[in-house]
Parts: C-alpha cells; structure tokens; sequence
C-alpha cells in the first residue's frame, strides 16, 4: 500500500497499524509541517473543535485557519490530491463562531484548483454528528452508544426529516440528519487518495456518506 504519516502536536504512540506517526506537529506553524509536503500523493485534513467553543477567535483559529494553512503549503507544494474533513452545520447563532471557521476553510478548499495551478482532485466531506469513540487524551468516550439508535432513527425516518428541513430552515437545516460512522469518512478519505484519475473539486454530504463502502444504506 501506500505511505501514511499521521501528523500531531502530541508525542506518537506505538503503532501497529504501519502508519508514521509524526508529533510536535503544529498547524497553526506552517514551518512545523511544510518541509513534509514535496512529494506528497495526498493530504487529508481533519482539524476542529467541537460546535460549543464559544471564543469567537478560538474557534476561528482552530476550525478555519489551522486548515487553511494546510490547504496553502499543500497548493505551493502542488499536492494534487487533498481531503478536508469538513461539517454539515445548522445556521443557529449559538455555534456562529464554529461556524464561520468551518466555512472559511471550506472556502480556501474550493480555491485549492486555482492556488495550485495544475490538475489536482479536492474532496470535501461534510458529515453532521460523527459517530464512534472520541479519545480525548486518555480518556475513551463511546459516542456510539447515544448516536447508533440516533442513526438507525433518522435513517428510518429520513423523507419526514427531509420535510421539516426544508419547511424550518433556520430551525432545523442541517440537522436532521443520521450520524456518519468514523470509518464511513476514513473509507471516502481513503478512496480519493488511492484514486488513479483525478476528478476536480467533490463533496460528499450525508446522504453519501451514510452506508458508504457497503453498497447500501442502514
């Protein structure tokens, strides 16, 4: 298979899995990464705070600018592959500054074909609530256990949900929506990096992503 190295600011750990794990890694300091870049096949993003951060300026840094950065060395490098690891997101203004982060980096991606300037494949994947087990340092927390019936749910019930969507934008836009398995998004990720053809700017929301690799929907 190919090459992968995770990139982080933490120590690495052990890893069986056959993956270089790189620490002292900081997005917010191209100079940490940028020397890794020439050559690269591929370069997936997925970079965030949660939706609560309510530091205008924190959630700015860490949803939006940590990605551009990425985005930019990656261009200047002439990368012809990246993945950004985005969000499907509700208007509510309580989660504004979130928001606005998602949305810039959303917008340096769709730039990425220009900043460029060669024949390169950009892929956006916007799920809504992910579904698995967050690690927060040490600590394990099994979202599954509230967000798989929360799928199999919505899922179920996806025309009626589609409905108050459309009807209540600004209420539910976004929203309605069955979680994304963690490894759904691994397997998107995976398959635009080990594609042969490249197939310009791409984005995959929920609708494609529930299911995906399987051939069919839960």
């Amino acid at each position: 298979g190919l090459p992968v190295a995770s990139l982080g600011r933490s120590q690495p750990r052990e890893s069986a899995t056959g993956v270089e794990e790189l620490g002292g890694i900081d997005a917010l300091k191209p100079d940490t990464f940028d020397s890794l870049l020439p050559g690269a096949r591929a370069v997936v993003i997925a970079i965030g705070e949660p939706p609560w951060v309510r530091d205008r300026e924190r959630a700015m840094r860490f949803n939006g600018t940590t990605n551009i950065n990425i985005l930019q060395s990656a261009a200047k490098h002439k990368v012809p592959r990246v993945v950004l690891v985005n969000a499907t997101m509700p208007t509510w203004s309580l989660i504004a500054p979130y928001r606005e982060g998602k949305l810039a980096a959303e917008r340096e991606a769709l730039r990425y074909p220009e900043q460029c300037g060669t024949d390169c494949e950009v892929l956006v994947i916007k799920p809504g609530a992910i579904t698995g087990t967050r690690e927060e340092g040490n600590l394990q927390i099994p979202l599954w256990i509230v967000l798989e019936p929360m799928r199999m749910v919505m899922s179920l019930l996806s025309r009626p949900c589609e409905v108050l969507e459309s009807c209540l934008p600004n209420l539910f836009g976004g929203v309605l929506r069955p979680p994304v398995r963690v490894e759904e998004i691994a397997m998107a990720a995976a398959d635009a990096v080990e594609a042969n053809s490249l197939k310009g700017v791409r984005e995959l929301g929920t609708k494609e992503l529930v299911g995906y690799g399987t051939g069919k929907k839960d």
